[in-house]
């Protein structure tokens, strides 16, 4: 005897979840999870969202790094980083600075191993292979890029920088002078030619090193005079150079600029005098002094990001660390230690705040982390927050943290994929911690098309995107909506072709009847135009061509003023648009407030021509490619008395969808003999607008299937909310 069951999907909170849990069912998150959530945001109240659309703002000049500038909310921009060459954007894409290329020492191969940290109108870059640079702003319109130096004393000399032997401690040197050139002499095979340059301390006083003679000796200048020249263990030599590599971590925490991860001291954390960035004396340890140590530990663990929070985070290749504050809350030379926590370790991207933790991801590519304090534990813990949904993570390369806008209170972080399974896709992570509210997504654009990189910028969330375009690959700089207003990707505004300069041709034309000349091409029955100074708005009943750019129209009514020859003609309501030249020969989408007007073909010359069943106005027209949302229960399941109905044969009956400003919404069960159901709402106005739906959908279904879910989707560029369902499930 067949049996009804209803079970109710109050929420869609959990996202996405891993395959391997189709059968979970003793797993809370299964019945607020999804077998697939795509191109959907999560909502704070549980619900799903289309996931916001993309305003095209630019073209970039070739494949970029974006950095965020955030001086304040008013003065933002948009740093694009490519290979050897920097250029700089506001937030609708005018161009700041372009092709700025003095100091840009990163190749296109780095632009994701780079290291930034912000301090006013300086970010200072750091890269293991390359020398420190600062990028500066010097006006709200004007960056560039400088050559990080260490302070000087007034003389000159000494340069406030690092130091470090790295000679065995018993090597010694000795000088055959105590000024002017000298011969260093050490007591073990020491020098190379690449020493040549490099700065070197006899007892704390500067020399600068100007030939090689031979592994023990090379010539040099002093820059100090020298106390004497005996030769002694105490020497050492600048820390950051091309010879010994360059820092790769950097972050600013309790007014000190910190280094770390030095391509020959991995395991080595630097900081700067309090309030003074580039001096990086240790003098005599003194609480504002430098300071320079090294993790202990039983292996060198290469410090690879520091991120400032209530602590000090220290990321390495084999764990995490801190660095606790003293008990007057400050981090000086005589207090500071670095305390490991857990033991995971980080890869190359840069980790990132979020919803009161530190995310990370870890240095297998396969799990995002966050690195957490517990007042439980009395330290740090670092769990997986994508362990229900591992497929998402595939080698991310960046991370992006929104922190809700004007409009929504939901905060998400973005990772950009780089692995060989979902690259160029974002897997979205959205977390309201106080809630327990935790779920995954996955977003992606066009396909064929990949998301390149990603930032936040207060409440604008840019992105770059490779795109093909007119056969060509395209670097594109877009910006997310606030919402699902924008409903299509790389989205740009059409403008109405006016075909020529259209003219009234003749005086004194009266009734419905109006000649017009210096077309280039015809007008097109129900095409709509006002003349100048007159805004009554007149539609093309019927026209003549009278040769020569010249056509005889037949109004829709009569003109209400009698026309000036030579005025001039304004189309506001056509079908031949123009569209931006990056769409050339490319499908776009078109839409009109809630109407999608279809899917056209871009001409050589940047034209589409519409349907005269659709003609559209002048303004308000958008461009743009289409993306699919679509989500998937996992398998309608219960707990019975007798035990779940996992893997037994059922049918969904009957399913009712809570929806909110919702059009074109698509729902079928999982059995592919059920038919696609389709609901919008139009008023009862011939011509006037969709309305969205905001109600409750009933959908029935026939079919049995032993694993039956509800997929929801939506083929065209309109916006959709999904609340819940009700399901109803027959089974014997």
């Amino acid at each position: 005897m067949a049996r009804a069951l209803r079970t109710v999907i109050t929420n869609f909170s959990s996202g996405e979840l891993n395959p391997l849990l189709a059968t979970r069912t003793d797993v809370n998150s299964y019945f607020q999870g999804a077998k697939q959530c795509h191109n959907f945001a999560l909502l704070a109240e549980g619900g799903l969202m289309r996931r916001p659309g993309t305003t095209y703002l630019a073209t970039l000049p070739a494949e970029s790094r974006l950095i965020p500038f955030i001086f304040s909310d008013d003065e933002v921009a948009i740093i694009a980083l490519s290979n050897g060459r920097m250029d700089v954007y506001n937030v609708a894409g005018t161009v700041l600075t372009s092709n700025y290329t003095t100091n840009c020492n990163w190749t296109t191969a780095q632009l994701f191993e780079l290291n930034f940290a912000q301090f006013g109108d300086t970010i200072f870059v750091t890269h293991r292979s390359n020398a420190i640079r600062k990028i500066f702003r010097s006006s709200a319109t004007a960056f560039t890029v400088n050559v990080f130096a260490f302070d000087t004393h007034s003389s000159g000399y000494p340069i406030y920088q690092p130091y470090y032997k790295y000679a065995t401690s018993t090597t010694t040197i000795g000088t055959s002078a105590t000024t002017g050139s000298v011969t260093v002499t050490a007591s073990a095979d020491t020098f190379t030619s690449a020493w040549s340059g490099l700065k070197i301390r006899k007892d704390k006083k500067t020399m600068t090193i100007t030939g090689y003679t031979s592994a023990t000796q090379v010539t040099a200048t002093v820059n100090e005079t020298l106390d004497n020249t005996t030769a002694t263990t105490d020497w050492d030599e600048q820390t950051i150079s091309s010879l010994r590599g360059y820092p790769q971590a950097v972050t600013f925490h309790h007014s000190r600029l910190w280094f770390g991860g030095v391509l020959s001291r991995p395991a080595a954390v630097m900081a700067s005098k309090t309030s003074e960035y580039t001096n990086f004396d240790v003098d005599d340890g003194g609480a504002n002094d430098a300071i320079d140590l090294d993790i202990a530990g039983d292996q060198v663990n290469e410090v690879r990001h520091m991120l400032s929070g209530k602590e000090l985070l220290i990321f390495t290749d084999g764990g995490e660390y801190f660095v606790p504050p003293a008990s007057d809350n400050t981090v000086s030379p005589s207090n500071v230690s670095i305390e490991k926590q857990t033991p995971y370790g980080i890869g190359r991207t840069a980790p990132q705040m979020f919803d009161q933790a530190a995310g990370y991801v870890q240095k297998n590519g396969k799990s995002i982390r966050e690195f957490i304090y517990s007042d439980i534990e009395g330290g740090y813990k670092s769990a997986s927050v994508s362990v229900l949904a591992q497929h998402l993570v595939d080698s991310p390369k960046q991370i992006a943290i929104m922190k809700g806008n004007n409009t929504r209170p939901e905060q998400y972080a973005f990772f950009i994929n780089n692995g060989s399974t979902i690259p160029g896709q974002l897997s979205v992570f959205h977390s309201i911690r106080d809630e327990k509210i935790a779920g995954w997504s996955k977003w992606f654009t066009r396909s064929g098309d990949r998301y390149q990189s990603i930032i936040a910028l207060n409440e604008n969330l840019i992105a770059c995107v490779k795109r093909t375009l007119n056969s060509s690959t395209v670097y594109t700089l877009e910006k997310f909506a606030d919402e699902d207003t924008t409903t299509l990707d790389c989205e740009t505004l059409s403008t109405l072709n006016q075909r020529g300069t259209p003219l009234v041709d003749g005086a004194s034309q009266t009734g419905t009847t109006l000649i017009i000349d210096g077309l280039t091409s015809a007008p097109v029955v129900n095409e709509q135009f006002t003349i100048a100074g007159n805004a009554t708005e007149y539609t093309i009943s019927s026209l003549t061509d009278d040769t020569g750019g010249q056509y005889t129209l037949i109004l829709n009514k009569t003109l209400a003023a009698t026309p000036a020859d030579g005025a001039a003609i304004t189309f506001t309501k056509g079908f031949l648009h123009t569209v931006n030249a990056i769409y050339q020969t490319e499908t776009v989408n078109v839409v009109e407030g809630y109407s999608s007007l279809g899917a056209y073909v871009v001409s050589g010359s940047n034209t589409i021509t519409l349907t005269t069943s659709v003609g559209a106005r002048a303004t308000g027209i958008k461009i743009g490619f289409n993306y699919i949302p679509s989500v998937e229960t996992m398998p309608i399941d219960k707990e019975l008395p007798e035990g779940p109905l996992t893997g037994l044969p059922r049918r969904i009956s009957k399913a009712i969808i809570d929806i909110n400003t919702t059009l074109d919404m698509t729902v079928k069960a999982s059995d592919t003999s059920a038919k696609s159901l389709v609901v919008q709402q139009v008023s009862d106005t011939i011509g006037a607008d969709l309305v969205p739906v905001t109600s409750k959908k009933e959908f029935y279904f026939l079919g049995y299937d032993r694993n039956p879910t509800i997929t929801i989707s939506q083929d065209d560029p309109l916006p959709m909310k999904l609340l819940g369902m009700a399901v109803e499930v027959i089974f014997v």
